[in-house]
């Protein structure tokens, strides 16, 4: 009995010892396409939007990132594109009201947005020349030099699909990761990704709306 307590107290202490450690945490935040954006570029009106967030503890800093989305479930990916002020690193929230659209360009940045742009050394391999949602693909590594930081879950990365809803949302760590400055060697895996759920097909929509619309007449 003593044995079992031993073990499970040390148990205990590993477990808050290794959520003590985490310096860096990321989550993905799923983003509601505005009516507004619609107008200004139709094609939005069957996409999906979803960031790539980080939380940062201990006086950790963000340090890099990446993500290659160049993977079966997202071959032959449509990625939204803003065509007057979009590029891929995160924009000036001050055009979205004139731009209402420009919100949901694909991009990349720092902990801080427009403050800071990251640095974009190439894709996520170092093979190659990056792509943020260009040429139909996303495959990109980027970092903060100087790193940021910031309390509670701040944005690094925006992605836009149009028409299209992945058949898997998991990513390997082979396929996306980030690191903070506390431990810049150490690559934290992205969690799945929750494509599936941000937007139905036009189909089950249309049904969706129907049944939402009988269960309020039958209220009234």
């Amino acid at each position: 009995m003593r044995i079992s307590r031993t073990v499970l107290a040390l148990a205990i202490v590993g477990a808050v010892g290794s959520s003590a450690c985490a310096a860096i945490i990321p989550s993905w935040r799923i983003n509601t396409i505005t009516p507004a954006a619609i107008a200004a570029a139709p094609q939005l009106a069957n996409a999906m939007s979803v960031s790539l967030m980080v939380e940062l503890t201990g006086g950790s800093l963000f340090n890099v990132a990446g993500l290659d989305l160049n993977i079966s479930e997202f071959q032959g990916a449509q990625y939204f594109n803003q065509a007057t002020f979009g590029s891929d690193t995160t924009p000036n929230s001050g055009l979205f009201p004139i731009f209402p659209d420009l919100e949901f360009d694909c991009y990349v940045g720092t902990t801080v947005g427009v403050a800071q742009p990251p640095s974009v050394p190439g894709n996520f391999n170092f093979t190659g020349t990056h792509h943020v949602g260009t040429n139909g693909r996303f495959d990109v590594r980027w970092g903060a030099t100087p790193n940021t930081g910031g309390t509670g879950p701040r944005e690094i990365a925006r992605i836009t699909i149009l028409n299209a809803i992945p058949a898997s949302t998991h990513l390997p760590i082979s396929n996306g990761l980030v690191a903070d400055s506390l431990n810049p060697n150490t690559h934290v895996p992205l969690p799945p990704i929750p494509f599936a759920t941000v937007v139905p097909e036009p189909v089950s929509f249309a049904i969706a709306g129907l049944g939402l619309l009988a269960l309020r007449r039958r209220a009234s």
